[in-house]
C-alpha cells in the first residue's frame, strides 16, 4: 500500500467544526491524510530558536501544510495570535505553508482591523463605531450622537454571537438584551456595564437593522477566489440573531446576479490586499431600502456551510493547494 500524497495538519483548540469529519473522509478518499493537531501553547516553544521543547513531541516537518480553520473559540484565547505567530515562524523555517497566510490571520482576527479599511475603499458597511479598549462614557449619549434608536454591541474579536447584545432606547432608559434573550443584570448601570465590556478589548457598536428579523443574513462563500455558494441565515420567531445556536436556520440560496456582484466586489478588495484567499465568507444584512450592507468577512475560522453547498470536494481542493509540489489531487 503506497503512502498518501500528502499530510495536512488541522490545528485546533479543543473543538473542531462539525463538518471536519466529513471533510477528512473526502480527503482520505483521494489519498490525502489529515491529522488533528492541538495548537501549542507559548510555553511549548524555545523562544531562542522557535524549536520545540522536550515537552512538545510534534514533528511539524511531517506536514505538507497546516490549516488553522478548526481553531474554534480562538476569541476566548487572548494569546491566540501570539501562538500562531510563533508556529508560523517555525513552519517557515521548515518550508511548511499555512493554508492561510499569516497576514490574513492577523488581519482577519479582529473586525476592527479589516472592516474600517474596506469602508475606506468604498464598501458600504452597516454603520459602526469602534470603542477602544478601556473606553468609558455614556451609552445613551453615544446612541444619540449616532442618531440610532437601536444598536448591536459586540467585541471586535468574537464569534458565535459571544457577548453580543441588542440595545434599545426606551424613554430616558435603555433596554439591553443578550443573544440568548436574557437581560444582563449589570445593565441597570449601562455605562458601567459597557465600560466592563471594553476592559477586555475593543467593542463594535453597529446600528441595528430591523431587516434581519424579516430577511435574516445573506452569506456568500468563496473558495480559492471563486464564488462557491450562498446561504440564507434566518432568525427564530421573535429573535434577532441569525444563528442556529439561537434557533435560526441556514438554507442554500440561489444567489441573484446582484447578490453575487455585491459579494464579488467585496472579495475583489480583499484579493487586492491579500492575493487569492483560500476561503472567505462574506456576510451582509439588508437596510430599509433593501440594499446589502457588509456585516463582516470571515477569513480565518468560518463556518463555510459545506454541507448546504455540497462543497466538500471544492474545499478539499483548496485545502490541498494548487501550488503544492508534494501533493496530487
Amino acid at each position: 500500500m503506497g503512502h498518501p500524497a500528502g499530510l495536512i495538519g488541522l490545528l485546533h483548540l479543543g473543538r473542531i467544526h462539525d463538518e471536519t469529519p466529513a471533510l477528512r473522509a473526502v480527503l482520505a478518499a483521494h489519498g490525502i491524510a489529515s491529522e488533528l493537531v492541538p495548537l501549542p501553547a507559548l510555553a511549548d516553544w524555545d523562544a531562542t530558536d522557535f524549536g520545540a521543547t522536550d515537552g512538545d513531541s510534534i514533528d511539524w516537518g511531517r506536514f505538507d501544510r497546516v490549516s488553522v480553520r478548526d481553531c474554534r473559540d480562538s476569541h476566548r484565547h487572548p494569546d491566540f495570535l501570539a501562538r500562531i505567530r510563533v508556529l508560523a515562524a517555525h513552519l517557515e523555517v521548515l518550508k511548511v505553508p499555512l493554508v492561510n497566510p499569516l497576514a490574513v490571520i492577523e488581519a482577519g482576527h479582529a473586525k476592527s482591523h479589516y472592516l474600517p479599511q474596506l469602508e475606506r475603499q468604498g464598501v458600504a458597511l452597516i454603520p459602526s463605531r469602534w470603542l477602544p479598549r478601556g473606553w468609558r462614557g455614556s451609552l445613551t449619549g453615544l446612541l444619540e450622537a449616532c442618531g440610532w434608536r437601536e444598536a448591536v454591541l459586540k467585541p471586535a474579536i468574537g464569534a458565535k454571537s459571544w457577548h453580543t447584545y441588542r440595545v434599545r432606547r426606551q424613554g430616558r432608559g435603555l433596554a439591553i438584551t443578550a443573544a440568548d434573550g436574557s437581560s444582563p443584570a449589570a445593565a441597570l448601570d449601562a455605562d458601567a456595564w459597557l465600560a466592563g465590556l471594553a476592559l477586555d478589548g475593543e467593542v463594535c457598536v453597529q446600528r441595528f437593522l430591523p431587516g434581519i428579523c424579516r430577511a435574516g443574513e445573506f452569506s456568500a462563500v468563496f473558495l480559492g477566489g471563486e464564488f462557491s455558494h450562498a446561504v440564507a441565515k434566518s432568525v427564530a420567531a421573535g429573535g434577532w440573531i441569525a444563528h442556529e445556536g439561537f434557533g435560526g436556520r441556514n438554507r442554500l440560496r440561489q444567489a441573484s446576479a446582484a447578490e453575487r456582484c455585491w459579494a464579488t466586489a467585496v472579495e475583489e478588495r480583499l484579493r487586492r490586499r491579500f492575493g487569492v484567499l483560500p476561503y472567505a465568507r462574506i456576510d451582509g444584512i439588508r437596510d430599509e431600502g433593501g440594499e446589502l450592507l457588509l456585516l463582516e468577512c470571515e477569513l480565518v475560522i468560518p463556518r463555510l456551510f459545506l454541507s448546504e453547498g455540497e462543497a466538500f470536494g471544492r474545499y478539499a481542493e483548496v485545502l490541498v493547494g494548487p501550488t503544492s509540489t508534494r501533493m496530487a489531487w
